[in-house]
């Protein structure tokens, strides 16, 4: 795998693509089945040397796990969304920390920088979650420091103490400035935003929380008892539920439009449904669209395109319609020109293509 495009300070936490594929399902089960195989070799370690692994093996395991497993179902539902390759990713360096059991300097430093790059990732899909890209100079700050001091800081705080203090005090200072980036977005947020950021907002906290304690312990030297140390490493355990949170935001606003989606594809295609009271409003909805038949070429497009004209129809803009459907202004612009395409709008400067199109969609013709 290899980072196919490098994100910019514009546009960072949108264009992370992996290796191209012609079949994206395959793309996606290859990265499930390279956590899921390192998820076994770290089994295989547990049950080997007892000892080996820094958390008990069940909890180990299943924070791994639980970041392929969410990722794999978040890529899958919401391709576009870039959350469910992020989950995947962060799963994978997790169990990339094992790789210190190979017992050589080589494998030692890079079971440690896995473990940045994992912290790393978590911190990217709190700061962008649910959208998967960031929208404030703030946020795109935030994800460049994240990734900056996991990757090229850790040379230096091999080399030095002074370092490893300085940009350990570093990183717990970046672990409280997400923690305002998610308060303030709550805060910000209007009620259908809260109800897909409420899990985050439960789980969120606590898990920089957690990393920020034990960057304290472990990097800057700070002392706790055996019952704290104790504690903090089972405190690790909160990692395991942040996929999870993950994936209930980003599932609430897809089911949500995936029954739109599906109403309006059985519409543009002028479905007969058995079931009277449904055929009865299908009907009803057809007359309120002034059409008594199928919606003209409707049947054409994509349930994702329908879902986009159906909100241009609303006098949404394309970043309205990206916030609304949690994907990037480029998503939206890709689909905009798709259906143009596919509804036969060709570009004319006395034409407004996106009136035509609503036109279109509302069926708007002499009853």
């Amino acid at each position: 795998m290899r980072i196919d495009e490098i994100p910019g300070p514009a546009d960072f936490g949108v264009s992370i693509e992996v290796l191209p594929c012609d079949d994206r399902h395959m793309e996606r089960l290859a990265l499930t089945a390279l956590g899921a195989g390192l998820g076994v070799f770290a089994i295989a370690i547990a049950i080997q040397e007892p000892d080996a692994l820094t958390l008990p093996a069940p909890v180990h395991v299943a924070i791994g796990w639980s970041f392929v497993a969410a990722g794999f179902v978040a890529w899958r539902q919401r391709p576009e969304n870039r959350m469910g390759l992020l989950m995947t990713l962060a799963g994978i360096a997790w169990f990339g920390r094992d790789l210190d059991w190979f017992d050589s300097s080589a494998a030692e430093h890079a079971s440690e920088l896995s473990l940045n790059v994992f912290l790393a990732l978590v911190a990217h899909q709190l700061v962008v979650f649910p959208q998967g890209f960031a929208r404030s100079r703030l946020e795109r700050s935030l994800v460049l420091a994240v990734y900056g001091l996991a990757v090229f800081a850790y040379l230096p705080s091999e080399l030095s103490d002074a370092a490893n203090t300085l940009f350990s005090a570093l990183g717990i200072v970046l672990a409280v400035l997400i923690v305002y980036v998610l308060v303030h977005r709550w805060l910000e947020a209007d009620p259908s935003e809260r109800r897909a950021l409420r899990p985050l907002l439960v789980c969120g906290p606590p898990v920089m929380v957690v990393a920020a304690a034990t960057i304290a312990h472990e990097y800057i030297g700070i002392e706790l008892s055996d019952t704290g140390d104790e504690v903090l490493r089972l405190c690790a355990v909160v990692y395991a539920a942040l996929p999870v949170a993950f994936l209930a935001g980003v599932l609430r606003t897809h089911i949500r439009r995936a029954i739109l989606s599906r109403l309006l594809a059985d519409l543009s295609r002028g479905a007969v449904y058995e079931d009277a009271a449904l055929e009865e409003a299908a009907t009803a909805a057809r007359r309120a669209l002034r059409s008594g038949g199928p919606l003209p070429r409707l049947e054409q497009l994509t349930p994702r395109e329908l879902e986009v004209l159906a909100l241009l129809a609303e006098g949404r803009t394309d970043r309205g319609i990206a916030k609304e459907l949690y994907v990037t202004p480029k998503t939206v612009e890709a689909h905009v020109r798709s259906i143009f395409r596919k509804l036969d709008l060709p570009r004319a400067e006395t034409e407004n293509r996106r009136v035509h199109a609503v036109l279109t969609f509302l069926g708007a013709r002499a009853p």
